[in-house]
């Protein structure tokens, strides 16, 4: 009698109960602690590979962080509090989230109200008729850097409305600085001082977002003037990522102190500096089982 009345009371409580989280929204599997490399600064588990080397270029800390990947929905955005406030966290909290390997700073679009913007499939702003350069990242784990000088909206969203493959993410700092291998900054057609904001002639810390392959990339981090080291121009960088002769897509994303590079919760980068809380990062997951 007793299990009948608890079975009752359950079909009365069924509809107020919350609806299971759907499967792609489960949360990744922890890092596998055997991955990672005793100095830290590599892990493979068979599913993802991350290797960071780090190297001095322009008298400034230099960390090529490259990774691979075997599933494109191995790569994940994280956003503090709602995707539409204002609200800003600590990444190491972001990373644990869900369950990162690799923790690298966003495009903070929090910080200004312009642009195309998607996170994990989610459209969370569409202000077109910004200036900026858009980096689109498809289904297939591929970047798609938009450059353009239009600002009528409507050509805009033509643009976007045309694109042949679903937007999974959309970032909206930039400039664009390599697109299908080539280097943008040599293109007399474009003026990057007026499109951006990111201190183009200006040695800071940078971070950058390439691609070399198919679910193959590297990110570019600089340290600068708050490790009291002279930092990068946009130039310098380029000239940098150009030199290896493997990347064919690069895009500038938000740096300075916000520049962040986090393996298996330790940050890498500038590990004396103060973490800044960020609006949201690009997080890396394994497929495997943690340990």
């Amino acid at each position: 009698m007793k299990r009948l009345f608890l079975f009752l009371c359950l079909l009365t409580l069924l509809p107020f109960l919350p609806p299971a989280a759907a499967e792609e929204d489960a949360l990744p599997d922890p890092p596998v602690l055997s991955a990672l490399s005793e100095d830290g600064l590599s892990y493979d588990d068979g599913t993802l590979s991350v290797r960071i080397v780090p190297d001095v270029r322009f008298g400034t800390n230099v960390f090529f962080i490259y990774v691979t990947l075997t599933d494109p929905a191995q790569m994940r955005t994280v956003v503090a509090g709602r995707p539409r406030d204002k609200v800003t966290a600590n990444p190491l909290t972001l990373a644990a989230r869900c369950n990162a390997v690799l923790a690298i700073n966003g495009d903070f679009y929090k910080g200004h109200d312009g642009g195309l913007v998607y996170r994990n499939g989610q459209l969370i702003r569409n202000a077109l008729g910004y200036s900026r350069d858009e980096l689109f990242i498809d289904e297939n784990g591929d970047l798609n850097i938009l450059t353009t000088n239009l600002t009528n909206n409507k050509e805009l969203q033509a643009l976007v409305d045309d694109f042949p493959r679903q937007i999974v993410q959309a970032f909206c700092w930039g400039p664009g600085l390599i697109i299908d291998g080539k280097d943008r900054t040599q293109d007399p057609g474009f003026n990057f001082r007026d499109k951006t904001s990111c201190g183009y002639p200006t040695p800071a810390q940078r971070m950058v977002f390439c691609q070399l392959g198919p679910l193959e990339y590297m990110f570019f981090a600089t340290e600068g003037k708050e490790q009291n080291q002279p930092g990068l121009t946009i130039p310098e960088v380029v000239s940098v990522l150009m030199e290896l002769g493997t990347v064919q897509q690069a895009y500038n994303l938000d740096g300075g102190s916000s520049t962040t590079v986090i393996l298996c919760g330790n940050k890498i980068n500038a590990p004396k500096s103060k973490l800044r809380d960020l609006g949201d990062i690009i997080c890396f997951t394994t497929l495997a089982a943690g340990e």
